[in-house]
């Protein structure tokens, strides 16, 4: 997924491709990695000075609607997101919030669940194992 199609996509379901909103699409492409509202925002903010949190809230809820970005939402409420560019699952530490994505699927649990479930459909899965990374093990947590 590049900058071009994801706009094309924007536009093609109606969507003012508005300068803020193209500059939280290239956040997203160009961090590679699970971000905040916030830490968007600030990002965001150093092009578009003054853009408001809600502004980034508001365009990550379309972005999500529309099959462009995951959400990755902590045991404490918090949410991260990314664009949806491959099937990912994730590690996140529980001390000091870090993502880590990880290379497989257990699609293995998710043909047991299907399994054991044959009235329910599935049309996709997230998967996420919370824990404490070494850093964080080291320093306490």
């Amino acid at each position: 997924m590049n900058l071009a199609g994801i706009l094309a996509g924007l536009k093609e379901k109606g969507l003012k491709l508005t300068p803020q909103r193209q500059q939280i699409v290239r956040v997203l492409l160009r961090e590679k990695r699970p971000l905040s509202a916030k830490e968007i925002g600030e990002l965001v903010n150093k092009r578009f000075p003054g853009i408001g949190l809600g502004t980034v809230y508001r365009t990550l809820d379309t972005l999500k609607e529309l099959g462009l970005v995951s959400e990755i939402v902590f045991p404490d409420g918090g949410r991260r997101f990314e664009l949806r560019q491959e099937h990912r699952h994730h590690l996140i530490c529980l001390g000091c919030g870090r993502v880590v994505s990880f290379p497989f699927c257990p699609d293995d649990c998710v043909m047991r669940v299907a399994a054991a479930n044959p009235d329910f459909e599935i049309h996709g899965h997230s998967f996420s194992v919370f824990g404490y990374c070494g850093e964080c093990r080291k320093a306490g947590n």
